[in-house]
């Protein structure tokens, strides 16, 4: 089992008995390599997924999977920890990441060590997601309503209580009106932006080429007159759930979430005045590939949104950013494409059981089964 970060060019599995070796390499920048042995009688190492307000704006996905690091390997983890950047997220809980990337590759949390299952080449048959917590700060579900069938998966409200009946039905009656504008910020607060609704100029970003065109020309060109990225009669911002190696590998998340939001629509201001600008904060850009720059904070780790040479003009922003008064699915904003998980053959060959069930489960919710 391996756990990389985004920067990673080699990654190495390989077994022997009675340990399995784990790599976590960090070999593009050439300045995290990490090499561990698990007992096999310790496999599947259980994890956990987390939707609390910290970890989505703290990377910038609407959850992260962790699984704590076995006591043979403690050790070796700490040990390595000098080679990441550290961002202390409370009193009790520091995050280690990539300074590079902003992958975010080990935690702590009340002293324990734990890894980012999306850091991992490989899930299946080594780790086991047990449940998921803190679902009620979603205030609509969030990713977990893509999690909650077919799997013996727990969740839990907050850290081990249960969800109240009828939360949701709650929550949507007590949110607040629709306002103009959304807040868009990282967990440090060193990133942050408004993003406004859709404006005529919203069709017509500069050079607006979808990435999905490269990859799957039978989508079509590009029609002005029906922008792919604008939805409910260009009053919705396109939405989608990705699982392809390089958005995974930038977040350390199993699944990561995208917007995509024209530049004309972001300010740097709450009250518009401020236009966007690729430097502002502590925002800071990666090369994952010729064409394709990353942001993430410098401070907190936390993805931002990434853009690529072909469309400048519109962006992929993080939804775990976005701060919707009716909760992280921002509805009132997005239209989520639900019919597939974008790039699902990345998926499939480490994590194929849970790839196939939120694919299926994001099918159900989007024909209306969103109970």
């Amino acid at each position: 089992m391996s756990a990389v970060c985004n920067s990673t060019s080699v990654n190495l599995i390989f077994f022997t008995r009675p340990f399995k070796h784990i790599h976590l390499t960090h070999s593009n920048s050439g300045n995290y390599q990490l090499s561990l042995s698990v007992p096999r009688h310790k496999l599947p190492l259980t994890a956990s997924v987390c939707h609390c307000d910290s970890c989505r704006h703290g990377s910038g996905t609407l959850c992260i999977g962790a699984t704590y690091v076995p006591e043979e390997c403690l050790t070796a983890v700490q040990q390595s920890l000098s080679k990441l950047k550290a961002s202390e997220w409370s009193s009790r809980r520091t995050t280690y990441f990539c300074d590079t990337c902003g992958s975010t590759v080990i935690g702590k949390l009340d002293g324990q060590l734990w890894i980012y299952t999306g850091a991992l080449d490989q899930l299946e048959g080594v780790v086991q997601i047990q449940r998921q917590i803190f679902v009620k700060d979603t205030l609509d579900g969030g990713f977990s309503n893509w999690l909650k069938e077919d799997l013996p998966i727990k969740t839990h409200a907050t850290l081990d209580n249960d969800l109240p009946a009828g939360w949701l039905e709650k929550n949507y009656q007590s949110t607040s009106k629709a306002s103009d504008r959304l807040h868009a910020h990282c967990l440090c607060k060193g990133v942050e932006f408004w993003i406004a609704r859709p404006l005529a100029s919203s069709a017509d970003p500069s050079n607006p080429r979808c990435d999905l065109h490269w990859e799957n020309p039978e989508r079509g060109d590009y029609d002005p007159k029906d922008p792919w990225w604008l939805k409910a009669d260009r009053t919705k911002f396109h939405t989608i759930v990705c699982a392809c190696d390089s958005c995974r590998l930038a977040a350390s998340c199993d699944f990561v979430q995208w917007a995509y939001v024209p530049t004309t629509d972001i300010s740097l201001s709450a009250d518009g005045s401020v236009p966007f600008s690729h430097t502002f904060g502590t925002l800071k850009g990666y090369g994952s590939c010729k064409r394709v720059v990353r942001y993430f904070c410098g401070d907190c780790g936390a993805n931002v949104f990434w853009t690529g040479d072909d469309r400048p003009g519109l962006l992929d922003v993080a939804v775990g950013l976005l701060h919707a008064p009716e909760g992280s699915l921002a509805q009132d904003w997005l239209e989520w494409q639900t019919d597939s998980v974008d790039f699902k053959e990345d998926g499939i060959r480490r994590a194929g059981t849970l790839i196939n069930h939120v694919e299926g489960a994001l099918q159900k919710w989007g024909r209306g089964d969103k109970a």
